[in-house]
């Protein structure tokens, strides 16, 4: 599951968002840019996108996107259930209440760029003339979901280099 979640967002990353960023003249697509965005540069994207830009993005992008944050939440979400598994990281049970907890943030980080996506979807249809009030929700949401997901794969690593250092560990006795 983890590799298919991967090799998706290496399709987008390198494939289809690479081909806007080519389109609008080297400007960024809003799913790239992690620290949000304002209205004159939505309005600039917009713009450099056209209309075949806004359709690509549309039709092929954020249909690819529409599968991206539910692979990404089910691939982080069993990744750390995995390793907080009877023997993974103790030989004690982690709690389910806090492996619960620890798979909230990669469900989280789906939900926002579910709500990332809506509202990029409002904002390629209203064209160069969007609302800045539909540009500040949608940046919002690419922020947030940056954030949280920044938080859930560091996460995801951290428990899984621990893991492996005391598979390791038993090994070696």
């Amino acid at each position: 599951m983890m590799i298919g979640s991967i090799a998706l967002w290496a399709v987008m990353v390198f494939g289809t968002l690479a081909h806007l960023r080519a389109i609008a003249g080297g400007l960024d697509p809003f799913d790239m840019r992690p620290f949000g965005y304002d209205a004159v540069q939505a309005r600039t994207l917009l713009a450099a996108l056209g209309e075949g830009g806004r359709d690509f993005y549309a039709d092929v992008q954020l249909r690819l996107d529409a599968v991206y944050p539910a692979s990404y939440a089910l691939s982080r979400g069993l990744a750390l259930w995995w390793s907080t598994a009877r023997g993974r990281l103790r030989a004690a049970p982690i709690p389910t209440y806090l492996r619960i907890a620890l798979v909230l943030p990669s469900i989280a980080t789906a939900v926002f760029d579910y709500a990332e996506n809506f509202q990029i979807a409002r904002m390629l249809a209203a064209g160069p003339g969007v609302d800045g009030a539909i540009v500040e929700t949608a940046s919002r949401m690419t922020l947030i979901k940056s954030l949280v997901g920044a938080v859930n794969e560091t996460g995801v690593i951290v428990l899984v280099v621990l893991v492996a250092m005391r598979w390791r560990r038993q090994q070696q006795q």
